[in-house]
């Protein structure tokens, strides 16, 4: 850029400097030797060398003048236009506040999340669009209907437990014909037993009094234990499924039950057999059925003739109501 000068003093002066500033012309010293150029004193004659005319060199300076404001004026309003020098500004613009939009607003009152719906990572200031549709706002509407709470195993059942007590009181003793009868321990052991059993099936036990001894139900047992053929299942069974000479001579009596027997047996081992047998257990023990006024009677007897021996019994039992 060109530099302005103030200038001062004589014709000559303001002539070399306004030709430097504006360029060599043909009366510019540019070009010329300067050191041939007599030193200028104050007594020198000037009129040799040609004076600059003073009001010429006011109307270039004028003019330089004006081209220079014009120039200058030109390049602040290129500058002001110029986007890329405008911004290399050390001072960075205030940015203008961004204005929330309408209809997030609405919706941060309304207790929404902004932007509606957002689906396919796109993103805008209002719905937010894409190819999976529209997931519920958060805030409003009808929430989705919760899972139906999944439900929890049933219970183990609660089985009941042992009671106590002791079962009725029997005869004891032996008939007629040496056959020995029903003691208290044979009732005691069948009913300790059979209670055992139902509680270990999860089955509410019989009460103990409930017990009872037989005598009819016996009878029908020495009956069958008076045959007198060595052989001790020859007259064994239910009533009516018997038919041999005793039977023929000597007619069935008592009251029929669930049978056992055996040699070694106990009141407890018979009360084992009928369990371990599904018709003799559905008919004694009624899995399922309530005990409430039900009595189990028992009965049982020692030997046999002509000579099973009194470790050789023979047992009866049965359901019914008190």
């Amino acid at each position: 850029m060109r530099r302005r000068v103030s200038m001062l003093g004589s014709g000559a002066l303001m002539a070399l400097v306004v030709t430097f500033a504006m360029g060599a012309g043909a009366n510019g010293f540019i070009g010329q030797d300067a050191g041939t150029a007599p030193p200028a004193s104050a007594a020198q004659d000037v009129g040799s060398t040609p004076a600059a005319d003073d009001s010429s060199a006011s109307v270039r300076v004028t003019a330089d003048e004006e081209a220079t404001e014009a120039y200058e004026a030109a390049e602040r309003e290129r500058l002001r236009q110029d986007s890329e020098h405008v911004a290399q500004v050390s001072t960075a613009p205030t940015p203008e506040p961004t204005q929330e939009p309408q209809a997030e607003q609405a919706a941060a009152a309304g207790g929404a999340s902004p932007g509606g719906a957002s689906t396919g990572g796109s993103s805008g200031s209002g719905a937010r669009v894409g190819s999976g549709g529209a997931a519920p706002a958060s805030g409003g509407g009808a929430q989705p209907a919760a899972a139906p709470a999944q439900q929890a195993a049933p219970a183990a059942p609660v089985c009941p437990s042992s009671i106590g007590g002791g079962a009725g009181g029997a005869p004891g003793g032996s008939t007629g014909s040496g056959i020995g009868r029903t003691t208290n321990d044979d009732l005691a052991g069948f009913a300790a037993a059979y209670n055992a059993i139902r509680v270990a099936n999860c089955l509410e036990p019989v009460p103990y009094g409930n017990f009872r001894y037989s005598s009819c139900m016996e009878d029908r047992l020495v009956w069958m234990a008076e045959d007198p053929d060595p052989n001790p299942v020859s007259t064994w069974g239910h009533a009516g499924t018997i038919s041999n000479s005793y039977s023929q001579s000597v007619p069935d009596r008592g009251c029929d039950g669930n049978l056992a027997g055996g040699s070694g047996n106990t009141g407890a081992t018979m009360a084992q057999k009928w369990w371990d047998s599904s018709a003799h257990r559905a008919s004694l023990y009624k899995p399922g059925s309530s005990v409430a006024g039900v009595c189990i009677t028992f009965a049982m007897t020692h030997g046999g003739l002509p000579s099973d021996g009194y470790g050789f019994t023979r047992a009866s039992a049965r359901w019914g109501g008190c």
